[in-house]
């Protein structure tokens, strides 16, 4: 019997461990399930509901992409199958479309999830930058992010999916959620950016490349391979300096791109990575030291 060629959402929920609640400690602090969400009973009273919003986003964005798997984007569909054996998770499914780098992400719920991926960033890409993009998108399912990353962006209108959920419910659905997206935003910013953050240290775990990972970053964030290495980037950064404008991080989904790449430099340098990926590391950061320094960074500044 021939294999199918790409792993359902069914496949995807019944391939969890018994102790896929437990998180890895990779998971930076500040990144676990929002108390927010637990105390209003929302996380999973909700998940019903983003079942069939998500349904509707992963059907209407299959019109114009396929499911990776072995006879359709094989080379990605190895990079999938390679994160989610690195992160002890169940292989999701992934639909590969020319949607923009930015457009990429991890859609559904803890336990049924997808991922959708640009063919404008996965063509040209190295196989380290490969890999980092699709260890950090399995990133948000390994830290069990995915439920409450779902909510964030149906409150905050984030990555267009309740333009989605609009076409299905209708205009009612601004009625109720609109008012909320100023208050969603200031709660939860700052978690939003702890879970991109752990995102990027599952991304390092797959690719073990911090250079690769950095350019990755910087390829999402200006539209093509840059004509600048890492060091360059960072250095311009240091040199603008502060702005009045670095005040809008505080309703930032994300940190800045420099800010990632800061903190994943002290991933790359710490006890923990070398523990996870066995790399040698010299006078590797403590645990504790590491989530110190990457949570100033989670700040303004």
């Amino acid at each position: 019997m021939t294999a199918p060629s790409y792993v359902s959402l069914k496949d995807f929920a019944e391939g969890f461990g018994d102790d896929h609640d437990a998180l890895p400690a990779w998971v930076h602090p500040d990144a676990t399930t929002p108390v927010l969400f637990e105390q209003l009973g929302l996380r999973y009273r909700v998940e019903d509901v983003l079942d069939t919003v998500v349904a509707l986003q992963r059907a209407e964005r299959l019109q114009d992409g396929v499911y990776a798997g072995p006879g359709a984007m094989a080379s990605v569909y190895r990079d999938v199958l390679h994160a989610s054996r690195t992160l002890h998770i169940a292989v999701p499914p992934a639909i590969l479309a020319g949607t923009g780098l930015k457009a990429q992400g991890c859609f559904g719920t803890d336990g049924r999830a997808f991922l959708y991926l640009s063919t404008f960033f996965f063509d040209p890409a190295s196989e380290g930058e490969r890999l980092y993009m699709a260890g950090r998108l399995c990133g948000h399912i390994a830290a069990r992010q995915v439920t409450a990353n779902t909510i964030y962006s149906l409150l905050v209108d984030h990555n267009g999916l309740r333009q989605i959920a609009r076409r299905g419910v209708g205009p009612v659905l601004d009625v109720v959620l609109a008012p909320m997206s100023l208050g969603v935003r200031l709660a939860l910013s700052r978690w939003h950016r702890a879970a991109e953050i752990t995102a990027d240290r599952a991304g390092m775990l797959v690719c073990r490349d911090v250079e690769a990972a950095a350019t990755a970053l910087m390829r999402q964030s200006l539209g093509k391979r840059p004509d600048l290495d890492v060091a360059t980037y960072l250095e311009q950064r240091r040199v603008n300096g502060a702005s009045p404008g670095r005040w809008t991080e505080l309703l930032n989904g994300s940190p800045w791109t420099h800010k990632r790449m800061r903190a994943m430099e002290l991933f790359a340098g710490s006890a923990l990575y070398a523990k996870l990926t066995g790399a040698t590391v010299e006078d590797p950061l403590e645990l504790d030291e590491l989530n110190r320094k990457t949570t100033k960074l989670l700040g303004v500044s």
